[in-house]
């Protein structure tokens, strides 16, 4: 016998007490509030990350365990499935609409798949648990974060390795590296689905978000700051880099390619013939040799309004970068400056922040405590208020956006508590995830 624990959907709003330059859209007042409107069960197992909204096609991917879910917005029905992975984490769609790139956490790869048929057409290795990812459409160079430490072999030698130990690695003199958790940004080129170099930068990195522009924001949670990339800046840096280095002949390398029920072997020629690796290139502070000085990231610190960021969107084309704190605080800064704009309550556990330019719209997705999606309304560029808090459900700290109806969607499951075996002296009933319970809130006004 099971029982099932779920929380009830009430809508509440809180009214800004703010008056606004100019009137704010009909649909974004609390008069007209958010609400779960539909409720699509997906199904699926084991626990998921990021999603991401193609408004175009009208399909919503999630990562989803080993497999990333494809949904169609407009019935809510499973459109197709990219399996073949150990773990999903995350998902950024090209601006051509033929090909999307899934972070592998555990196999260490980016999985890139045919948008037309969901199946795994190239695998590229990674640093070290690839979670977060950010495509600038400039450049054509996807940046892919991983959070674990990087040994860094002998630079003259041209030796690279890379561990999965949590500890700091060695410096190239023996001597422990001061400065703690090291993280690897792979740098892959997608037309030619290689990855360049993986640099090694200081602190815990996490949630990557482009500009559109030829800029990558980079939230490090440990030492509250964001890290600033030009990504044309890298892309040069990192081939005069590579094009020093000796060049051997063209070597032909297999490639594993998971499909839907088979695995089959390609063949695939490393890029100008240099090198079957990445280069390892140690960019962190008082490295030797320097980085280039021009691709070194710009560092913009955050103030006491955010503690631990984790989450980041951008708004272009008022140059605001919007973070999600695990403090219970989303500030907005000046995208250039890193100047503190405004700085709001949010709920617990934000794993994700979106923005919604066609509506003036930003939301936090908390997954902690019940639940709850916090609404807050840009009227003007640098004017902010919570015009909604709606309570969603535990765990529902993911979110995308679909800019052409408003639509918020967060995933979730349904937990309940076995009761064949109950607890006994007192003990809690212990909460799991109910089978094939995975599910999408459908939010809108």
């Amino acid at each position: 016998m099971r029982i099932f624990l779920s929380l009830g959907v009430v809508v509440c709003s809180v009214a800004s007490a703010q008056l606004t330059p100019v009137p704010p859209p009909p649909t974004a007042t609390p008069s007209h509030p958010f609400y779960i409107t539909k409720i699509w069960v997906v199904g699926g197992g084991g626990d998921w990350d990021y999603m991401t909204m193609d408004p175009s096609a009208h399909q919503l991917f999630i990562a989803h365990g080993p497999s990333v879910q494809v949904v169609d917005v407009e019935s809510g029905a499973v459109a197709g499935v990219v399996r073949g992975l150990r773990e999903a984490h995350a998902i950024v769609l090209d601006r051509d609409g033929y090909y999307g790139y899934i972070s592998d956490g555990p196999a260490d790869m980016i999985r890139i798949f045919d948008r037309r048929n969901f199946q795994v057409v190239a695998s590229v290795p990674t640093g070290p648990s690839p979670r977060s990812m950010a495509l600038d459409p400039t450049s054509g160079l996807l940046f892919v974060v991983g959070s674990q430490a990087t040994a860094i072999g002998n630079p003259t030698s041209g030796t690279q390795t890379r561990t999965s130990s949590q500890t700091p690695p060695p410096s190239r003199a023996g001597s422990p590296r001061a400065g703690g958790i090291e993280s690897t940004i792979t740098v892959i080129d997608t037309e030619s689905r290689v990855a360049l170099a993986q640099v090694v930068l200081s602190g815990s990195l996490g949630f990557a978000q482009d500009d559109g522009n030829g800029r990558v924001y980079i939230a490090v949670a440990d030492r509250n700051q964001i890290l600033r990339l030009d990504a044309q800046a890298i892309g040069s840096a990192v081939h005069r880099i590579i094009d020093a280095q000796p060049v051997s002949p063209p070597v032909a390398r297999p490639v594993t390619q998971p499909g839907a029920n088979t695995r089959q072997a390609a063949t695939q020629t490393t890029v100008a013939g240099t090198k079957d690796k990445a280069l390892l290139l140690d960019w962190t502070r008082g490295a030797k040799p320097a980085p280039p000085a021009e691709a070194v990231p710009d560092t913009l610190p955050l103030d006491a309004n955010c503690q631990h960021p984790r989450a980041l969107a951008i708004d272009s084309a008022h140059g605001r970068l919007f973070a999600a704190c695990a403090n219970m605080r989303m500030v907005a800064l000046n995208a250039d400056t890193g100047q503190t704009v405004a700085a709001l309550p949010i709920g617990l556990g934000a794993d994700t922040i979106g923005y919604d330019p066609n509506r003036g719209l930003i939301f936090t997705a908390n997954g902690g405590s019940h639940g709850s999606l916090t609404i807050i309304r840009q009227d003007v560029t640098d004017t902010y208020s919570v015009v909604q808090i709606l309570p969603t459900r535990q765990n529902a700290r993911t979110l995308a956006i679909n800019p052409s109806n408003g639509e918020v969607y967060l995933a979730s499951v349904i937990y309940g508590a076995e009761l064949n075996n109950p607890p006994i002296n007192g003990a809690p009933l212990k909460m799991s995830a109910v089978d094939s319970s995975f599910q999408v809130l459908v939010v809108g006004n």
